[in-house]
Order: C-alpha cells, then sequence, then structure tokens
C-alpha cells in the first residue's frame, strides 16, 4: 500500500512515496524455521535411533547377500547334478566290445608299425 506524505520542505511541491511496512500478522512468516533441528533437542535419542536403524539395514543387507549366496549354490549344485547325470548316461551308452583274440585276423605277435617318411629327392637332370 502507497501513502503519500509531503516532502520536509514545505516550500518545494514535490511529493515523496513512502511504502507502508508490512503488518505484525506477516513477521510471523520472517521467522526461521527451525523444525529441521528439532532432532537436536533429544539428540542422544537420536543418535540411538540412528543407529539402530543404520544396524537394522546392515543386517538386513547381510541377510539378503546370504540368501542369494544360498540361491546361487543351489544352482551350481542343481547344475552340477544335471551334469553327472548327462554324464553318467553318456557312459553307460558306449558300448565296450570285447575283442575276441582267436578270431581276429591281427598278427599279436607283430612289431609295432612307426610310419617314416621318405624323402625323394630329384636329382634330375642338369
Amino acid at each position: 500500500m502507497l501513502m503519500k506524505i509531503p516532502s520536509s520542505d514545505w516550500s518545494d511541491q514535490f511529493e515523496h512515496y513512502v511504502i507502508e511496512e508490512e503488518s505484525d500478522n506477516d513477521l510471523d512468516d520472517l521467522e526461521p524455521d527451525f523444525s529441521e533441528y528439532l532432532w537436536m533437542e533429544n539428540e542422544e535419542e537420536f543418535d540411538k535411533t540412528e543407529l539402530q536403524r543404520l544396524e537394522d539395514e546392515e543386517l538386513m543387507k547381510e541377510c539378503i547377500d546370504a540368501m542369494l549366496d544360498d540361491e546361487l549354490e543351489e544352482e551350481i549344485n542343481e547344475w552340477e547334478k544335471l551334469k553327472n547325470e548327462e554324464l553318467s548316461a553318456a557312459l553307460s551308452s558306449l558300448a565296450v566290445s570285447e575283442c575276441n583274440v582267436s578270431n581276429s585276423l591281427l598278427n599279436p605277435l607283430a612289431a609295432e608299425f612307426i610310419p617314416q617318411s621318405h624323402l625323394i629327392i630329384d636329382l634330375g637332370s642338369s
């Protein structure tokens, strides 16, 4: 709200305008808000509550990690069991035939065959 007041020198005809101060009710809004500092009133209780919250979070994290480790171990055990079953099935399907030496056409007294490479040198025509 603007209020018109005359200048201090009545001889001149200039007018000055002054803004009227806000009411006292509006000053209540300008007081600082200390609500965020109320925890300091009961600092020991606040510290105890915060420590408990942090301990609870840590315990929950440990429980989740243990649960994930258990699940991973269970999955690994299940995978190993399936692989062992597959391997057993594959091994049991293999047929091992006994060699009947009496009917064999191979000479059991023969020397061991060792392949040899022969170099052929062409002394060709000069």
